[in-house]
């Protein structure tokens, strides 16, 4: 089996079944990856904030003996965005109909980083599915390095809000920002696979239908945190962060899980908030065991 990431989202990606979900929100595209070998059950993955399906596929690439569904978030990839506002109780409805049109109550729900939000809050309005949450932005109050980062991000959007349409995606969309957030995020020495991340990023980080899909999302993933959710979910829940993440300190992760009425707690050593990318096989062993638990 392969075992790099980028590999690991090539086998992924061979296996990838497209479809169209028509929902009340507009059509959402989904890619389906069956199971290789007997299934040993369903897994929703749920991207972040200005991602799409392949920035998951490295993790689908490691589980090859679950099925595993990655739509689009509205807006991004090739989903219709909202005629509305993209706010996180827009994209709650939105995943509780997803569950609810393809029957996957019994399904694992996963989210990374803004996708952990939207669970998160799927989760505390009733949702009854089990979840992992991988890098969740968990934050209380920022200091440091991640009130910087924050301050600059800001200001980034708000330049991009305060332009003409054309000259605000330019600034939204310029490689020189992506590139720049990917290196500030990425902590693997690995020479190959950073030029792999980067290009990842390039490739997919500003896939947005238009310029108010990324700032609605971008004021949507900064208004609210999983800890605003965390004591109203009754769901089994697996958090799986990283030691290095400059979005939420593990300081707070820490903290965060003690809101949680079910919760485990899973640290990937060496690595930040790119752990679908530098460690989708750790991240991959850990979703497994927590599935086959009941078994």
């Amino acid at each position: 089996m392969a075992t790099t990431p980028p590999l690991l989202a090539e086998t992924a990606a061979a296996r990838a079944l497209r479809e169209d979900v028509v929902l009340s929100t507009g059509n959402t595209a989904l890619w389906r990856y069956p199971a290789q070998q007997p299934s040993r059950g369903t897994i929703l993955f749920i991207h972040g904030y200005r991602g799409n399906h392949h920035g998951l596929e490295a993790i689908a690439g490691a589980l090859p003996d679950f099925d595993v569904l990655i739509p689009d978030l509205p807006g991004f990839g090739l989903s219709a965005p909202f005629k509305h506002r993209h706010s996180i109780v827009a994209y709650t409805g939105w995943l509780t109909e997803l569950v609810a049109k393809l029957q996957l109550q019994d399904a694992i729900i996963l989210g990374h980083s803004f996708g952990t939000i939207i669970t998160a809050a799927a989760a505390a309005k009733g949702l009854a599915n089990r979840l992992v949450l991988v890098n969740p932005v968990s934050s209380f109050k920022r200091t440091g390095v991640e009130q910087t980062l924050k301050q600059l991000t800001d200001i980034y959007y708000g330049v991009g809000g305060a332009l003409p349409e054309k000259g605000g995606n330019y600034i939204l969309k310029n490689p020189v920002f992506v590139r720049l957030m990917s290196e500030v995020l990425t902590k693997t020495k690995n020479k190959k696979l950073r030029n792999w991340i980067h290009q990842q990023h390039n490739s997919n980080f500003s896939e947005f239908a238009e310029r108010r899909v990324a700032l609605e999302g971008y004021l949507a993933s900064t208004s609210r945190s999983v800890a605003a959710y965390a004591p109203k979910i009754q769901n089994d829940v697996l958090l799986i962060v990283g030691e290095l993440d400059d979005i939420t300190k593990l300081a707070d992760q820490q903290r965060v899980l003690r809101l949680f009425p079910n919760a485990q707690f899973e640290i990937i050593r060496g690595v930040g908030h790119l752990i679908h990318y530098e460690t989708p096989s750790q991240a991959a062993n850990l979703v497994r065991e927590f599935a086959l638990t009941d078994d």
